[in-house]
């Protein structure tokens, strides 16, 4: 073998050595890739079930003492309570009586009102963990809500709830039908009055 052919083996060599070792290194990288996507998931399981463990509705809807408050009746004809701060309104006089003294908040409201009662809201993450269907929600009345023309909708067949993540000028919130055990997700104005569910101590 002269030495051109003694050239040309040992760049055969070299090319061999090469491929064999980048095959290595990407079945190197694809097994480190699957195992840190493995990791990643796993991380995030005992993340959902620490907040399962953590987090937990109350069963009954927030309310605040509405004692003094004004009575007043809309064009609708309905009549109700408001609050001082003409941001919460009790329901009373309904045909469902189950309804009375229930009340709505504004977004705002809601944030305020339940920090002063040291309460807080679920995070929209956290009612996505913890309020998937209706079962999963004690106590609620179908309150309805208070659009932002003062006019009361949907009593008796829906329910919403805000949570404490606001979008915008918006803020998330859950709310059902009285047929369907889906809850649904949405982002509405903060000037809307839904009911209030906090967490449990």
């Amino acid at each position: 073998m002269n030495k051109i052919e003694k050239l040309e083996q040992k760049i055969s060599d070299v090319n061999r050595d090469v491929n064999r070792i980048g095959g290595e290194l990407e079945s190197l990288l694809v097994s480190s890739r699957n195992k840190f996507t493995a990791l990643e998931k796993k991380l995030k399981a005992i993340e959902l079930t620490k907040i399962n463990r953590e987090v937990e509705l109350e069963d009954h809807n927030f309310r605040v003492n509405s004692d003094g408050w004004k009575k007043e009746t809309n064009e609708d004809g309905d009549e109700y309570l408001v609050g001082p701060n003409n941001d919460i309104w009790e329901l009373i006089n309904c045909q469902n009586q189950e309804l009375n003294g229930e009340q709505l908040f504004t977004w705002d409201a809601a944030m305020r009102e339940t920090k002063k009662a040291g309460k807080r809201i679920p995070t929209d993450e956290e009612f996505s963990e913890i309020f998937k269907t209706k079962d999963d929600m004690p106590n609620f009345a179908l309150a309805g809500y208070r659009d932002t023309g003062g006019s009361f909708d949907d009593r008796a067949s829906n329910v919403y709830f805000w949570s404490s993540t606001p979008s915008g000028s918006n803020a998330w919130l859950r709310y059902l039908y009285s047929g369907n055990t889906t809850v649904y997700r949405d982002a509405y104005s903060k000037a809307f009055g839904f009911s209030v569910r906090c967490l449990k101590d």
